[in-house]
């Protein structure tokens, strides 16, 4: 009599669906971890805002530090109206960030200095403050940012001494006024006229010189019709 064949023992499904399921886990952690190494640069009600990822396969929130210092660097910044849209972006580490910070930051710094009006100086002094505090700088960008902290200085120098020059012309009127008076301040006044002339002509024409390099510095580079405009150049 033949031997019966025995049927073949029936695997159970349950070890690879738990094969399954731990390759799942572990898949997940994996982009959970990698999205929360992440940084964000994000606009936001008109402001950009610098975002953290989650320990989850996606998701961000608002960057918070208890530290005020670093907390203060990574503070939403508000965005200059008019100024070019910013992409959301995210950045592999501290350093890809503060990188792209800086871009950003240096260019609207750039704008506000060559655009040679006062009120916006103080706005550019602030973002390049910004900028001094991102630790992630290359050294190109670092001598980029004393080149624009230069810029500034000198800007704000030239309207100091346009400030100066213009006190010492109404200081020179009024002296002379004085003088002329013939009253008891006359001789005084004739003296600190005499001695303030040469004071306020040197000055006034360090204004002009100063005044004159700023606006050929920072004047915007004229294209002639039907000319082809040059691309790549580096802005003056």
């Amino acid at each position: 009599m033949a031997e019966e064949k025995r049927p073949a023992p029936r695997r159970s499904p349950i070890l690879p669906l738990l094969l399954a399921v731990g390759l799942a886990v572990a898949v997940a952690w994996l982009l959970a971890e990698r999205n929360a190494r992440q940084w964000w640069i994000v606009p936001e009600d008109g402001k950009v805002v610098v975002k953290k990822g989650v320990l989850f396969v996606t998701g961000k929130t608002a960057f918070q530090s208890a530290d005020p210092e670093t907390a203060r660097t990574y503070a939403p910044i508000p965005a200059p109206q008019g100024g070019a849209a910013v992409a959301e972006t995210p950045y592999e580490d501290r350093a890809e960030l503060d990188q792209a910070l800086f871009d950003l930051l240096a260019g609207w710094a750039r704008a506000d200095i060559q655009s040679q009006q006062m009120e916006r100086m103080e706005r550019a002094r602030g973002y390049l403050g910004r900028a001094s505090r991102l630790a992630g700088l290359s050294p190109a960008q670092r001598e980029q940012l004393r080149v624009l902290q230069a810029e500034t200085a000198f800007q704000e120098a030239v309207e100091h001494l346009t400030q100066g020059a213009n006190a010492l012309r109404r200081a020179l009127e009024g002296l002379r006024l004085a003088a002329e008076a013939r009253g008891p301040v006359a001789a005084e006044a004739a003296v600190l006229e005499k001695s303030l002339e040469p004071v306020a002509a040197s000055t006034g024409q360090l204004m002009l010189e100063a005044s004159r390099f700023a606006a050929e510095r920072y004047r915007p580079a004229q294209t002639a019709p039907g000319a082809p405009v040059p691309t790549g150049a580096p802005p003056r």
